[in-house]
């Protein structure tokens, strides 16, 4: 009989803080998402913000190899799965646009994040055969009611919350679940570094054709310096670092691991908008990131007794 001890993965402790570090810019790019959200239309924003992420990477391709960081390397098979992963992030980023034009008003978006780790560890044990133990199954229920109760969803009536724009919620959340599993299949065959790019590159690829009708590159330079700050921070330091971190966790601790950190988004979200809006903090929203963090520990929690 074997027990898991923490001396037996002594490489776990620092994707995990990365992985909680990736988080929290998560959480703090919904202040910039909000800032910049009406300066221009969300095919535009997102052309932008995966073209920028996918130039980003080059450079940073160029320091892994100069310096020996990474051990950069891919295949034809690996090109293969970037394709579906590109689709699945472009459509992502369209889909969780078009629900915040039409669904809940402000915390709708927590939908996404609340919902994907449930969705996560549902696909893994469909098309995985990972099954969900209670103790899984609790923090799940935690999570999502955490995730409810900081939306403060009984202040919406029946129509608000079965509005079309919540589907899209869904269905990005989905979505993103998806495109998990797929990228943890994808970097068996090439680094997250490499795979990320690759993915960038293709996401970008596709949002150009829905930012088309708009001449992105001919209006780009109608847009104020704010406006690039933001998107800059969004592409660059929550796409190209933080989301490329989120992969290399899915390739090291498994999809439903990685996904369940997502939860602490949302907490980090209204902390740092309470900070910077100054909205107020609820006694429920209070309880519901509690519970959300509780979640998170509970999914991490490994038979070690």
């Amino acid at each position: 009989m074997s027990t898991t001890t923490c001396h037996d993965q002594p490489n776990e402790s620092p994707i995990v803080f990365a992985l909680v570090s990736a988080m929290l810019f998560w959480g703090m790019s919904w202040i910039s998402g909000k800032i910049i959200a009406e300066v221009a239309p969300a095919q535009v924003t997102v052309f932008y913000r995966l073209f920028l992420a996918a130039i980003s990477m080059l450079p940073i391709m160029w320091v892994m190899q100069k310096f020996n960081l990474l051990n950069l390397r891919f295949n034809k098979r690996a090109l293969a799965w970037s394709l579906p992963a590109g689709f699945f992030l472009a459509f992502y980023n369209q889909l969780f646009f078009l629900g915040l034009a039409d669904g809940l008003p402000g915390k709708g978006g927590m939908l996404v994040t609340t919902s994907n780790p449930v969705f996560t560890f549902i696909l893994s044990a469909i098309l995985l055969g990972q099954a969900i133990n209670r103790r899984q199954g609790v923090g799940l229920a935690m999570g999502l009611g955490g995730g409810l109760m900081m939306i403060e969803v009984w202040h919406f009536d029946l129509d608000q919350i079965l509005a079309a724009g919540n589907l899209y919620f869904i269905l990005a959340s989905l979505t993103w679940a998806f495109l998990t599993l797929i990228s943890q299949r994808g970097t068996r065959y090439a680094d997250f570094i490499t795979f990320s790019t690759l993915m960038y590159f293709w996401a970008s690829l596709l949002s150009y054709a829905f930012a088309y009708q708009h001449d992105p590159f001919i209006g780009a330079a109608k847009f104020p310096a704010y406006y690039w700050h933001h998107l800059l921070f969004l592409s660059i330091v929550v796409v190209s670092i933080a989301t490329s971190v989120f992969f290399l966790a899915t390739q090291k601790l498994g999809p439903n691991r990685s996904s369940s950190f997502v939860f602490v988004v949302p907490v980090t979200a209204m902390g740092l908008s309470a900070w910077y809006f100054g909205e107020r903090l609820s006694v429920g929203v209070a309880v519901g990131g509690a519970c959300a963090l509780c979640a998170v520990y509970l999914l991490n929690k490994k038979a070690s007794s």
